[in-house]
């Protein structure tokens, strides 16, 4: 959806995206130490973040341009291109994962469920943020992926 357009995500969809950045991050946890991978990280809103509350993190997108603009903005955190629902890191590798308005765009919302809780540690947080239109068939049908992928 936003291949090679980094800069028009800036100059438009990031404020927006932006908005629910404090209550994920607090939803997951993210704090001093924790080891947090933000997935879809976009133009780095959710990187920064983390970073600016001591958090280690390791951010990917499925965009080449969107990983070198978070690299850019957020030299600090492990920034990779990477595509659910395939995470290139072992089971239990982080204490808490983000997806902030990523999971609307997924083919397979199941499986990218059932990823990021693969890579989560036991006893870690999940947290996303959807975009919301409760008559949309999408939302039902994440709920449903939501519970199967436990």
């Amino acid at each position: 959806m936003w291949a090679g357009r980094a800069a028009a995500f800036r100059r438009s969809a990031e404020r927006l995206c932006a908005h629910p950045v404090p209550d994920l991050l607090d939803a997951a946890q993210v704090a001093e130490g924790v080891r947090h991978l933000d997935v879809g990280c976009g133009t780095g809103t959710v990187a920064e973040a983390a970073r600016a509350r001591g958090a280690q993190v390791t951010a990917v997108d499925a965009e080449p341009d969107m990983v070198e603009a978070t690299r850019a903005r957020v030299p600090e955190a492990r920034t990779e291109r990477a595509v659910l629902p395939h995470l290139p890191y072992p089971d239990g590798e982080f204490d808490c994962v983000t997806a902030n308005f990523v999971l609307n765009h997924v083919g397979d919302p199941i499986a990218a469920l059932t990823e990021l809780r693969r890579v989560l540690r036991p006893g870690g947080r999940v947290a996303v943020t959807l975009w919301r239109n409760p008559n949309a068939a999408g939302q039902s049908l994440l709920g449903r992926a939501v519970e199967a992928a436990g």
